[in-house]
């Protein structure tokens, strides 16, 4: 696969897996309809300002990319499919750049995508063009408005994670700067009200973004200290001491009703949007690009060490965020080495891949990117909290996602279990052992082990989030339960419990077979011998 088609393929692979055949799931494509860099979806019902006295802002078009290489485009240097509404860009001149050969489209031809022109009529067929890339993306590209806000403690000297996410952002959006906005709130003493001036701007460009029928997509993140026994977040003071709160009270004070209120509406008109797509020839696209699949999305990422998640008052607050709707979902790190150089980059990636590409189900994503990118896991869990529209009710959910890493996890889970009585192991007490596909665990305090357990298929705990490209993640729900933590011990039990009843019933066959009267016995060995040289009662065996 050439180079520009192998980078159109990073975390989200081949979006259609047979040519005509579409497989898209929770994906979004930019919508065919746009053929200049102009407009904006067509509202299907009137937009009433959700908060008065706003300072609009002039917001740029959401521009044109290649839906196989998400490089920018016009009509100028790209086909539309007038089957399934695919975008591809094709080269201006002999060998520049270009997912279609230079000239080699036959003229007054209506064109159709790669996928689509392999097969016509339910007949397979060869492409009348020359194609230079064939990797596509699961999403396309497109510069939806989206608004960033970093609430980071005043006194940490280390902006990296910012820096990394906004550069990239700016980078990506260099051609519609208009619809990214970002700001930055200093948590310190007395100094919220004074930050709350700065959500001015961010507040009227989620406003406009409703206006203009493209709700933004925001996203908080929070990188501050976490306290050790009660899982607060700090707000204030320095490395050698200061004041913690939980994080939904550190959300009302420093982003504010109107923020937040602006934020709510924006959800909601996405998810109320009932706008249709249409391609040239009438048809649904195989995506859907409208307001309700790529706008409208909140949520908050806590880059804060594992007591955040793990400390069940502290987690307490975090789903009553969810739950009460002021987040789509809240995900967290449930580790100690949550340094933004070990997390960064996984942040960075979501959010990038969040505001370009659209994020349908959240939770999908999230599969995506850790499945492609695992590396966040070797010293981290990732717990996610999102809520889910199912059949117009919303449900609740959060799962936490670990990596199997023996000697030290199993199914990505920290156990601190042993079956002997009055044994008290710690985590690091329990040693982790593989073979065959089989997995089990070992108290370095009293030498118990566990029974072996199969990894290569989901349990009634864990279960595994991508079997063929990810085989070594697993996600269980979150807080884990106790039948989760004894997870090894109880396994123990069923091994034993098995076995006795297996000896049981030798036992018991022995027996009978002893009291059997002599005649009987003659009678039997005759059968057997009998049935010996016809196959006839041997068990039967399958290669």
């Amino acid at each position: 696969m050439p180079p520009k088609a192998r980078a159109a393929a990073i975390h989200f692979g081949i979006a259609r897996s047979a040519p005509g055949r579409v497989d898209i799931g929770g994906l979004t494509l930019q919508d065919p309809s746009i053929a200049a860099p102009v407009g904006r979806p067509p509202a299907a019902h009137a937009i009433e300002p959700p908060v008065p006295n706003i300072t609009k802002i002039e917001l740029d078009h959401l521009g044109t990319f290649c839906h196989f290489c998400s490089d920018g485009c016009d009509t100028a240097t790209s086909y539309m499919c007038v089957k399934c509404g695919a975008v591809i860009c094709h080269q201006t001149w002999p060998g520049g750049s270009g997912c279609i050969g230079h000239d080699s489209v036959p003229k007054n031809w209506e064109f159709l995508c790669p996928l689509c022109a392999r097969k016509v009529d339910g007949k397979e067929r060869s492409l009348p063009y020359k194609v230079i890339g064939y990797g596509m993306h699961k999403r396309v590209k497109k510069a939806w408005p989206a608004c960033i806000v970093h609430i980071t403690l005043d006194l940490m000297k280390d902006h990296y994670l910012k820096l990394l996410i906004n550069l990239d952002l700016v980078t990506q959006y260099k051609q519609s700067s208009a619809n990214l906005t970002t700001a930055t709130l200093a948590m310190k003493a007395g100094a919220h009200e004074k930050q709350l001036r700065l959500l001015k701007i961010p507040s009227d460009f989620i406003t406009t973004s409703i206006l203009e029928n493209v709700p933004s997509n925001t996203f908080v993140i929070m990188d501050t200290h976490s306290d050790e026994y009660t899982g607060m977040l700090q707000h204030t003071g320095g490395a050698s001491g200061g004041t913690n709160t939980t994080a939904a009270e550190i959300i009302q004070a420093y982003l504010g009703k109107q923020f937040l209120k602006a934020m709510k509406i924006a959800s909601k008109h996405a998810r109320e949007d009932e706008s249709v797509e249409k391609t040239i020839k009438g048809s649904a696209p195989w995506c859907d690009t409208t307001p309700k699949a790529r706008g409208g999305r909140w949520g908050l990422i806590l880059v804060t060490c594992g007591p955040a998640i793990w400390v069940s008052y502290h987690f307490d607050s975090l789903l009553k965020l969810v739950k009460e709707d002021v987040f789509d979902f809240i995900i967290g790190f449930g580790g100690a080495s949550t340094l933004p150089v070990n997390v960064g980059p996984m942040v960075q990636a979501f959010v990038r891949n969040a505001t370009l590409f659209g994020i349908l189900d959240v939770w999908d994503t999230l599969c995506e990117l850790l499945a492609s990118s695992p590396d966040v896991l070797d010293h981290n869990t990732v717990v996610i909290v999102y809520g889910s529209y199912v059949e117009g009710k919303r449900i609740v959910e959060s799962r936490e996602i670990g990596k199997h890493r023996p000697p030290y996890h199993a199914f990505g889970h920290e156990f601190s279990a042993c079956a002997k009585e009055g044994c008290r192991p710690a985590v690091s007490d329990n040693q982790v052992s593989t073979k065959n596909g089989k997995v089990c665990i070992t108290c370095a305090k009293c030498q118990w082990t566990s029974a072996w357990v199969s990894i290569d298929k989901d349990n009634e705990y864990f279960f595994c989030v991508k079997h063929t490209v990810a085989p070594m993640l697993f996600w269980h729900h979150f807080p884990p339960s106790s039948g989760l933590n004894n997870f090894f011990v109880n396994a123990m039990r069923d091994a034993d419990r098995k076995g006795s009843k297996g000896k049981k019933r030798q036992e018991h066959n022995a027996e009978a077979s002893n009291h059997h009267p002599p005649k009987h016995q003659r009678s039997s060995s005759n059968l057997e011998g009998s049935s010996s040289s016809g196959n006839e009662g041997s068990p039967m065996t399958c290669e």
